[in-house]
């Protein structure tokens, strides 16, 4: 027998109609790192090219291919003048130019006349010059101004959950601050004469009121935020003031009252 026999709603069917009668929350300006876990209220747009120029993928010694292309042996290598050194952090003063290379570290910009990077382990460098044992592809070891991120394009689309990689990416962009949606405030409202809170007096008669606060911790859990209202008597007087209490929230939820016997 499916649910529907049985008289109950079919979870899909449940959600749908809490969806359908919920309203979409303002937004809120966090810090980046507050922001993680909630949802994104703006289309998060790359102000800039990531790598903002062309960089080096690895240390080693940038050059011209053209100089590289022919055909040799380990017996007989290419040898390069080095004209300079640019860590990461720094900007190359010099052009390679025909015959000449610069020693590189990895991220820094490549120098101009340039166009491909030979890994360190691939030479035998001196004080002065290099010598170049294996020859490279044009644009080998670059990574190209813009190959993560382009400017202009839309990196995050409003409506993402910020995890730690959207964190990231956000830091990338320069983002201390961003718009998310508003949480939620979900009051939570227990009811019956037989339950006693966890700060009670231990009674035999009562039974203690566990479903407030693991309702409590699934609401936390998706990023909403719990409001305990405690339990209400059965007394009509006692209920429909906590309910009012209750409805200054986002969400109402009630456990308890839905039998059918006179309380």
């Amino acid at each position: 027998m499916d649910m529907k026999q049985q008289g109950l709603t079919p979870l899909g069917e449940a959600q749908q109609t809490v969806l359908d009668a919920a309203d979409v929350l303002g937004l809120e300006k966090v810090g980046l790192l507050d922001a993680l876990g909630r949802v994104l209220g703006e289309d998060i747009i790359a102000a800039r090219d990531n790598p903002p120029w062309d960089n080096s993928a690895m240390d080693g010694f940038a050059v011209r291919w053209e100089d590289l292309k022919q055909e040799h042996a380990i017996a007989k290598p290419v040898v390069l003048k080095v004209i300079e050194e640019v860590p990461a952090g720094k900007v190359a003063t010099k052009t390679v130019g025909v015959g000449e290379a610069i020693r590189i570290m990895t991220g820094a910009p490549i120098p101009r006349g340039a166009n491909a990077v030979v890994k360190v382990e691939e030479t035998e460098p001196s004080p002065d010059s290099v010598r170049i044992f294996k020859p490279v592809e044009r644009h080998a070891n670059i990574r190209p101004q813009g190959e993560d991120v382009k400017r202009g394009d839309c990196i995050i689309p409003k409506g993402t959950q910020i995890r730690p990689a959207e964190a990231g990416m956000l830091a990338i962009l320069a983002k201390s601050f961003v718009f998310v949606y508003q949480r939620p405030r979900v009051a939570i409202l227990s009811t019956g004469d037989e339950l006693a809170d966890l700060d009670e007096r231990f009674d035999e008669d009562k039974i203690i009121n566990s479903n407030s606060y693991g309702i409590a911790a699934a609401v936390q859990e998706t990023g909403a935020v719990p409001v305990l209202l405690g339990i209400a008597k059965d007394d009509p007087a006692a209920l429909k003031e906590k309910i009012a209490q209750g409805l200054t929230a986002d969400i109402l939820v009630l456990s308890g009252g839905v039998s059918m016997v006179d309380y």
